[in-house]
């Protein structure tokens, strides 16, 4: 229940973050709103395989949203889940402060994973200097939309808790 929930919550993201490109015209003030979904399963209580699978398919709808090469979020996605994994066993903190500096530092390696592969395959690429001034400014975009979206997967983790059997087993829900 708690994975249906989140993969509507991230199409509803989706579907925000893209209705805002259109809106605003300045591309560089568009934050990634389903980054924060992401890190929010790497730095809670998701096993490795559902937060893998989950990115997986957040990674897939962000390609179909924007139209990129198949696989492009999918795989970027999938590598920041295992990287917000990796930093909540090693950095152990919590709070909106640490929320908005893991936001801005994986969006900033999030971008600049998208654009390696970018400037790897695309003919036309254009300059390097504009390309990192918006990544920059994507960063911080979504790091101050990253709060808002952690107390949204809150509320989605909380419709669906996580049972303890008799033997005090976690049973997911």
């Amino acid at each position: 229940m708690r994975s249906i929930l989140i993969v509507l919550l991230s199409f509803l993201l989706l579907v925000i973050q893209s209705t805002f490109a259109h809106l605003v015209p300045l591309d560089m003030l568009v934050p990634s709103l389903t980054l924060p979904v992401v890190l929010y399963m790497g730095t809670h209580d998701y096993s490795a395989a559902q937060g893998a699978i989950l990115s997986f398919i957040i990674g897939y709808l962000t390609d179909v949203f924007a139209g990129s090469p198949m696989g492009l979020h999918t795989l970027v996605t999938v590598a920041i889940f295992l990287i917000s994994r990796v930093a909540a066993l090693r950095l152990f903190l919590q709070g909106w402060f640490f929320e908005i500096i893991l936001a801005f530092v994986l969006a900033l390696i999030s971008s600049l994973l998208i654009l390696g592969f970018r400037a790897l395959f695309d003919q036309d690429f254009g300059s390097l200097l504009i390309h990192l001034e918006i990544v920059t400014s994507r960063a911080v975009a979504t790091a101050m939309v990253a709060p808002v979206v952690f107390k949204l997967m809150a509320r989605v983790s909380l419709v669906a808790p996580r049972r303890r059997s008799s033997e005090g087993r976690v049973i997911r829900g």
